[in-house]
C-alpha cells in the first residue's frame, strides 16, 4: 500500500502487461508499456476519469482560502507489483496536471515500489 496519500486508485483491475512476456521486464515509464496502455480501452477510459477527477479537486484544493501554505494533496496508484500499471497511470497524471497547472503548482512524482525491481 502507498503511504501518506489522500486518494488511492485501484488498478489491479485492469489488463497487466506482467502476464505479456515480452513486456514483464519494463515498467510504466517505458515505451512498451505505455503503447501497451495506449491500445486499451479500458485503461484509456480509467486513466480519463482519473485525470478529470484529479484536475477538479487540485482546482478545489487551489481555491480553498481555508488551505494552509504547506497543505499538499496526495494521489496515490496501487496495483499488484508496483511496476507497470501504478508507474505508467502515476506518470500520465502527472504529466496532465502539470500541463494543466503550469506554474501554478508544485509538482512531484515518486514510485515508492519501482526501485523494488531494478536488477
Amino acid at each position: 500500500m502507498p503511504p501518506k496519500h489522500d486518494f488511492l486508485f485501484n488498478l489491479r483491475d485492469l489488463n497487466n502487461p506482467f502476464w505479456v512476456p515480452e513486456l514483464k521486464p519494463f515498467n510504466g515509464k517505458d515505451v512498451q508499456i505505455q503503447e501497451f496502455f495506449l491500445k486499451d480501452t479500458d485503461s484509456q477510459i480509467r486513466l480519463k476519469q482519473i485525470q478529470e477527477l484529479a484536475k477538479n479537486f487540485v482546482h478545489d484544493f487551489m481555491t480553498n482560502s481555508s488551505r494552509k501554505p504547506d497543505d499538499e494533496l496526495v494521489f496515490a496508484f496501487r496495483c499488484t507489483g508496483g511496476k507497470h500499471r501504478s508507474v505508467y497511470f502515476a506518470e500520465q497524471v502527472f504529466k496532465f496536471l502539470a500541463e494543466v497547472y503550469t506554474a501554478k503548482l508544485a509538482l512531484e512524482i515518486e514510485h515508492v515500489d519501482l526501485s523494488k525491481h531494478v536488477t
